[in-house]
């Protein structure tokens, strides 16, 4: 957001975002931690209005470097609950599933179609789970070597989202910290925007 103050005959723009939003740079790439709580839709239509989309974690030099923000960014891993997925904090990212169901795509724009990098469910779900030509993924496992997400649970868990602390809360079985999570994507979670220029 762009505001004008005008002193006498001089005009001043700044750029200012709101106390929310924390932004980075890593490997040339810009990112935006949005801290306005919306659905997953809602978020990715928000990023693509604002030229970017959800982020699309490729690596885990990237992942590190996203948690590392996150933990920076002053968000309190107990700034809200999801409580289809353990009762522990989330931030989105542009991971989802909604076209076809165990087919995980990077689609942080919302537009139907997407990168696939996952297929099936993991541990607490089918066991069938598989990345797709060694994409990389950072799915829930907690301290087991094959991930436990995603789980569908419930049946209606369409989006993914970073997870701020150990879930299930007071156990953390399924995943820890800075791992992925499928959860229903009606949560209203901030969220994590990838610029590409």
């Amino acid at each position: 957001m762009k505001k004008i103050l005008l002193f006498g005959p001089m005009l001043i723009a700044f750029q200012y975002c709101t106390a929310a939003n924390y932004k980075f740079t890593f490997n040339g790439k810009r990112y935006e931690i949005v801290k306005e709580k919306k659905t997953w839709t809602d978020a990715a239509m928000f990023a693509y209005s604002k030229n970017g989309h959800l982020v699309e974690i490729e690596d885990q030099a990237e992942q590190v470097a996203i948690y590392d923000a996150i933990q920076k960014s002053g968000i309190s891993p107990s700034y809200t609950q999801a409580k289809d997925a353990g009762n522990v904090a989330y931030i989105w990212i542009g991971a989802t599933d909604r076209a076809h169901e165990g087919n995980w795509v990077w689609d942080g724009a919302n537009t139907g179609n997407g990168k696939p990098f996952w297929n099936g469910e993991g541990m607490h779900g089918k066991g069938n789970g598989q990345a797709i030509n060694n994409a990389y993924e950072n799915w829930g496992r907690a301290s087991s070597a094959k991930p436990n997400e995603p789980d569908n649970s419930g049946g209606k868990q369409n989006a993914a989202a970073i997870g701020l602390a150990p879930w299930p809360k007071n156990s953390g079985e399924l995943g820890k910290a800075g791992e992925w999570n499928d959860i229903n994507e009606n949560n209203q979670l901030y969220f994590i925007i990838e610029y590409d220029k």
